[in-house]
């Protein structure tokens, strides 16, 4: 019995240390973080302003910038839809760019082939790797996309390409609408 008390004793006692080692760690880790502390041991960084001043002129409106938004938007979306078809969907890709187009470019859409007898499958696949105005004024733009094409075969083969599209759009209304569009070789 003495000894089951003794060994409660040591217990409660390892505990309650365990517990003020905790609580001076923990008031020594306060110490080091708080206000009071000492940073001696840490570099003060000083802001100093730019020397130039800044220029106000070249900073684009939000009209500006949203007008350039639009553009590269529709150009690489049209790009992406154009560029991409397959024996299996034919056209699909052309009705989709129909509310995307002027009347121009509808019956230019309107005017493609198709052949619906192909009996193997192909495919291509677009994607708009990057845009860059060429030529924007109220009225109409011009935009290079740079694309990667992946051609698939009846075999599930592959063949990778990149390929640029320059893509011509007018304004009507408010609207950016594609007039006419370019593979570049």
């Amino acid at each position: 019995m003495e000894q089951e008390k003794r060994k409660k004793y040591t217990w409660i006692i390892i505990i309650i240390l365990v517990i003020l080692l905790l609580i001076f760690f923990v008031l020594r880790l306060s110490d080091k973080l708080s206000p009071e502390g000492d940073y001696k041991d840490f570099e003060v960084l000083e802001f100093t302003p730019p020397s130039a001043e800044l220029n106000v002129d070249n900073i684009p409106t939000p009209e500006e910038t949203n007008t350039e938004f639009n553009a590269i938007n529709l150009a690489r979306s049209f790009s992406e839809r154009f560029g991409s078809w397959s024996t299996d969907n034919q056209g699909h890709n052309l009705e989709e760019l129909i509310p995307l187009s002027s009347a121009r470019m509808e019956d230019y859409l309107m005017s493609i082939p198709l052949d619906n007898t192909v009996e193997e499958y192909t495919g291509i696949t677009t994607k708009s790797l990057s845009a860059n105005i060429l030529s924007l004024t109220d009225e109409d733009a011009l935009v290079k996309v740079s694309t990667q094409r992946i051609e698939t075969q009846e075999d599930l083969s592959e063949e990778v390409y990149y390929q640029d599209i320059e893509i011509s759009m007018i304004k009507s209304g408010d609207k950016w609408l594609v007039d006419a569009a370019y593979w570049q070789e």
